[in-house]
């Protein structure tokens, strides 16, 4: 019995000190979820939350563009497409003029008004599972002019809802 009883004590032992070296890791996992519609890039993949604009001397700021597909639970509904705001880079330092933008998205250009894009054309077969036909998403400075020195930063907020029907 007692030649049972050390190996049991020794594999007791040897566990504990096993564990006092152990670590935990928490990770903490969030999801924005919204299970009536979405906007992605082209491939599916997140929007990027910055997209730099890029200042030709001169002439001013270069438009950026990101190709985009819908995501829909309804092929049939239309969706509805506005601005929070109104778009505009402000300077860091607040030294210089705000600079006003202008957001297209295909053909149309975007304002705090919701502009209604149909189901038929978003989702020309019916389907909704590969997302809409790919439509670019642009931003540009509203007026082509020069722009003073500066560091610039602003947030364009673009709203997509779902089209309700009228009884």
């Amino acid at each position: 019995m007692k030649s049972f009883i050390k190996p049991l004590m020794a594999t007791a032992i040897m566990g504990l000190a096993i564990n006092a070296y152990a670590v935990q890791k928490d990770i903490t996992v969030t999801a924005n979820v919204d299970a009536t519609l979405d906007m992605t890039t082209d491939t599916g993949d997140v929007l990027p939350s910055t997209m730099e604009m890029g200042y030709m001397p001169g002439v001013g700021l270069e438009p950026v563009t990101q190709m985009t597909k819908i995501y829909s639970n309804d092929a049939e509904k239309d969706v509805n497409i506005s601005l929070a705001g109104d778009p505009q880079l402000m300077d860091t330092v607040g030294v210089n003029q705000n600079i006003a933008l202008t957001v297209k998205y295909g053909d149309l250009i975007l304002s705090q008004a919701p502009k209604v894009m149909t189901a038929s054309h978003l989702f020309p077969t019916g389907d909704t599972t590969n997302g809409s036909i790919i439509q670019p998403l642009k931003i540009s400075q509203s007026t082509q002019v020069p722009v003073a020195s500066g560091s610039y930063s602003g947030v364009v907020s673009v709203v997509l809802t779902q089209a309700t029907e009228t009884p």
